[in-house]
């Protein structure tokens, strides 16, 4: 229950709705998450190991992916 009335104190305060704050957080976790690939992907082309590469380039396009969506949702919250 204090919890609950701190986030919408917080929410009150800030203007920016919980959602919109949850939205933004996985956001800038996928960020991380793309940078960290790039520095793993340094590593297979180091090793020569094109199937992790490809496999990571995967996981990073589908990360974008998920980027996009969630700058979509973000912006519609903060609008």
């Amino acid at each position: 229950m204090a919890q609950e009335q701190a986030k919408r104190r917080s929410e009150l305060i800030s203007g920016v709705s919980n959602v919109a704050y949850d939205l933004l957080a996985l956001l800038y976790n996928q960020l991380e998450e793309i940078a960290a690939i790039e520095e793993y992907k340094i590593d297979a082309e180091d090793a020569g190991d094109q199937d992790v590469l490809t496999l990571l380039d995967h996981i990073q396009q589908r990360a974008r992916e998920d980027v996009d969506l969630l700058r979509s949702a973000l912006s519609q919250r903060l609008a």
